[in-house]
C-alpha cells in the first residue's frame, strides 16, 4: 500500500521589514555601510521601493535598526560568557575564542559598532548616539561583572571598574583595529594579554 503524499506547508516567507533588515546586516557587514546603497537593498530583498520607505523612510533609519540589533545579539553573548565563566580572565578567553571562531568561518567583519562610526563620522548625531550607547552599555555591563566576580576585591568601587572596563574594551576595539590593518588573527590575542594586564593593575 503506498504512503499518502503529504505536502507540508512552506515557511512562510519573510516579511518585507525583515527581508530588508537582513540584507542590509548582510551588506553592511561585507562591504560597508557607506558603500551600500538604497537601491541595492531594494534590489536584493526584492522589495518594490515604496514598502522599504514605509518601513525605513531614510538609510539613516535602517542602520539604526541594524545596529539595535546587533546590540541585542552582542551583549546577550557577552552576558551568556559571563555566566559560564569563572573569572573575568575566562570570560575574555570565551570571547577571543569566539571572535576566533567567527573569523574563520569568515563571519567576522570586525565590530559593527567601530565599523558603523568610522564610515559615518560626524554626519549622522542619530548613528552616533546609537553607536555611544551601546559602547557605554557594554562598558557598563564588564564593569558590573567584575565589581561582582570579586566582592570586596581590586574592582569593588564602581569608578575602578568602569575604569577598568573601559581599559578592557578599548582592548578589544584597539587588537580588532590591529588585525584590521594587518589581517593578522594573532592580533585578537592580544585582547586576552592586555585585559589580563588590566585585571592586575592596581593604576
Amino acid at each position: 500500500m503506498k504512503k499518502a503524499f503529504v505536502r507540508r506547508p512552506s515557511a512562510e516567507p519573510a516579511s518585507p521589514a525583515e527581508r530588508i533588515v537582513t540584507t542590509a546586516t548582510r551588506l553592511f557587514e561585507s562591504q560597508g555601510y557607506a558603500a551600500t546603497g538604497i537601491n541595492q537593498i531594494i534590489a536584493e530583498s526584492k522589495t518594490a521601493k515604496a514598502s522599504f520607505y514605509d518601513h525605513f523612510p531614510s538609510k539613516e533609519l535602517l542602520g539604526k535598526e541594524y545596529l539595535a540589533r546587533y546590540g541585542t545579539s552582542h551583549l546577550a553573548l557577552i552576558r551568556t560568557l559571563m555566566q559560564r565563566s569563572g573569572s573575568p580572565e575566562d570570560f575574555i578567553r570565551s570571547w577571543v575564542r569566539i571572535l576566533k571562531r567567527q573569523l574563520k568561518l569568515h563571519k567576522f567583519y570586525g565590530c559593527p559598532m567601530s565599523n558603523l562610526r568610522a564610515q559615518t563620522a560626524d554626519s549622522s548625531p542619530l548613528l552616533k548616539t546609537a553607536v555611544k550607547d551601546l559602547a557605554d552599555s557594554t562598558i557598563e555591563l564588564i564593569a558590573s561583572y567584575i565589581r561582582t566576580a570579586n566582592p570586596g576585591g581590586l574592582f569593588a568601587a564602581q569608578k575602578t571598574a568602569t575604569l577598568a572596563a573601559r581599559r578592557i574594551f578599548s582592548a578589544y576595539e584597539g587588537a580588532i583595529h590591529i588585525w584590521q590593518l594587518t589581517g593578522d588573527e594573532a592580533a585578537l590575542d592580544d585582547i586576552g594579554f592586555m585585559a589580563e594586564q588590566v585585571l592586575k593593575s592596581r593604576d
